[in-house]
């Protein structure tokens, strides 16, 4: 096995393009990491397609991105080493067609076939203040579940000034605005980022030298020795 080689993958949901702009600058500090290899999918539409007939831009807009982007499958989320997943803000929670994605994975969790994977979560809403760093708990939530462990962006690293305002400890936050009052994505939404893209590929180089080199991958899924024999003893 090459254990100079991550792989990243960044999978997310988006219904007019800000999140796969979002995507690509993870993807760029991701592979600032040596040994690093990211792939970009996007999840399944549930939106019927009734709805985007009647509307020609979101028609448009969603078949480029059908035609840049790869359907994301459940083995992407196996094989890949890290993932960082994006949503658009619903509501104060992630987008259904995130959730649909997730509700497949129950035999991949009973298996434990995500525990220890570093996980980082990104969003993307219309108005600051929306309800962004809510739905970033929420899609961090089935995620811990999983067993994964999130990867976030400490604000000693994001810098200072306006880069504050680009993101979230939790991940990343691009509000786009509404309208004639749409934001264009900033030079500090790309810093951020990649920053988390870059924190993302690092820890996963970490965790993959763990359980391929230093060999305490399995001590980390399971009850330490001790422990174990404690609860025998009851």
């Amino acid at each position: 096995m090459d254990t100079g080689k991550q792989k990243i993958l960044i999978v997310f949901y988006s219904l007019g393009g800000s999140l796969a702009k979002v995507a690509k600058e993870i993807a760029k500090g991701a592979k600032e990491v040596e040994g690093t290899e990211v792939e970009i999918k996007r999840v399944k539409e549930l939106v019927a397609d009734e709805v985007f007939e009647k509307n020609p831009r979101m028609k448009r807009d969603k078949e480029m991105l059908e035609k840049e982007f790869e359907e994301a499958a459940v083995e992407d989320l196996i094989e890949a080493d890290g993932v960082a997943i994006g949503t658009p803000v619903h509501f104060g929670s992630f987008a259904s067609q995130i959730k649909q994605y997730l509700d497949q994975l129950s035999p991949v969790w009973l298996e434990g076939k995500l525990v220890n994977k570093p996980v980082s979560v990104f969003c993307a809403s219309g108005s600051l203040h929306g309800g962004e760093e809510v739905a970033l708990f929420s899609l961090l939530s089935p995620l811990i579940n999983f067993g994964m462990i999130p990867v976030g962006i400490p604000y000693p690293i994001q810098g200072e000034g306006p880069e504050f305002d680009a993101g979230s400890p939790f991940g990343v936050v691009y509000v786009t605005g509404h309208g004639k009052n749409r934001k264009e994505f900033s030079e500090s939404d790309k810093k951020v980022a990649r920053i988390l893209g870059n924190r993302l590929a690092t820890m996963t180089k970490i965790i993959k030298c763990g359980c391929d080199s230093c060999k305490v991958c399995r001590s980390m899924a399971q009850l330490p020795s001790s422990a174990s024999a404690k609860r025998g003893a009851h």
